[in-house]
């Protein structure tokens, strides 16, 4: 593992970021999202922090996933496209590197959505509502662990699709199935209702939005996002190795 070289990989993707229309479209849209979102929910009669606290970041979560996975859905897929994915593959690059400089991108813009993007927001609970900081905290936490997550496996829908609206229905779909499977848990025996429920993204998320930070939630959202970062890296090997 080459760190100078998904470093090089990083730097391309932020210059491109910042250098396209996609830089605007996903900070300014989520900015107008959050706006939206937590304007129509949260001002509605909300008489207390907890309620306004856990309404806020359920509002981070839905643009969250929106943000990232419009983000991921052309990391791989549109390299392939182009041709530069076929010169990746034929220079000293290894997959590894190839993923790590793109999740780290991926990262980068998570982490400017969670502090700048939606910082505004906690704010907003602290001076009219408030809410303790390990609220603010906590649910900020939350909001760049499921970021992080739900890229990772944005870029393992755009490792398999052809395209980026077939990369963007592979990510919805993953994404949903581990959306309801909770759900669906008490149609099932004890072992299989646990292990669904273990599945289930929004139990893991509203912990965070309530002031805990859960360690179960914790293991699975940084659990799942190397899981499918390691499927990425075998995804792109097998491809390599198929020409």
């Amino acid at each position: 593992m080459n760190w100078q070289t998904a470093y090089f990989i990083y730097k391309k993707e932020i210059k491109l970021f910042f250098g396209t229309y996609m830089g605007a479209l996903v900070l300014g849209g989520t900015a107008f999202l959050n706006a939206l979102f937590v304007m129509i929910l949260n001002f509605n009669g909300r008489a207390n922090y907890e309620d306004a606290t856990i309404v806020t970041f359920v509002s981070f979560m839905s643009t969250i996933l929106i943000a990232m996975v419009i983000l991921s859905m052309g990391s791989i897929v549109e390299e392939r496209n182009k041709g530069t994915l076929e010169l990746l593959f034929t220079s000293p690059i290894t997959d590894l590197e190839i993923v790590v400089g793109k999740f780290m991108f991926g990262a980068t813009i998570c982490g400017i959505i969670t502090v700048f993007i939606n910082g505004l927001f906690p704010l907003l609970l602290y001076a009219y509502w408030q809410a303790p900081f390990y609220l603010v905290l906590s649910g900020s936490i939350g909001v760049f662990l499921l970021g992080i997550f739900t890229f990772a496996v944005g870029m393992f829908g755009s490792s398999l699709g052809k395209n980026q609206m077939i990369s963007l229905l592979i990510s919805v779909l993953v994404l949903l199935t581990l959306w309801v499977a909770g759900y669906f848990s008490h149609l099932f025996q004890a072992t299989t209702r646990k292990v669904l429920f273990h599945l289930h993204i929004f139990s893991h998320f509203i912990s965070f939005s309530k002031g805990v930070l859960p360690l179960t939630g914790i293991v699975f959202f940084l659990s799942g996002t190397f899981l499918f970062l390691y499927l990425t890296i075998k995804v792109l090997e097998s491809r390599r190795w198929r020409g």
